[in-house]
């Protein structure tokens, strides 16, 4: 089971329509920050797993405001991103 992380956090930066892979294995889901807006419609899915599908953590409508969301949660398999639809937004995950 991870623990909840005690020096600096790693990041990844998404900027496209794809499926990203941040993190296999157990790990701590800091953040999500909206750096730029996506085309209305688009959304990112996080997944508790290596691949775009499985447990679902989180929705997150990427159209509505620049924003850093907080999560501070554990996923067991791996964290996974999909973004999809229209043009896509600018996004920052925080994890370790």
């Amino acid at each position: 089971m991870p623990q909840t992380p005690t020096g600096a956090l790693q990041s990844a930066h998404i900027n496209s329509l794809t499926t990203t892979v941040v993190k296999s294995g157990p790990g701590y889901l800091h953040s999500i920050t909206v750096n730029s807006k996506g085309a209305t419609g688009n959304t990112a899915t996080v997944y508790d797993n290596t691949a775009g599908s499985g447990s679902v953590l989180a929705v997150i409508d990427v159209t509505a405001n620049l924003v850093t969301l907080l999560y501070d949660i554990q996923f067991l398999t791996g964290l996974t991103l999909v973004t999809a639809s229209g043009t896509a937004a600018d996004l920052t995950v925080s994890y370790s």
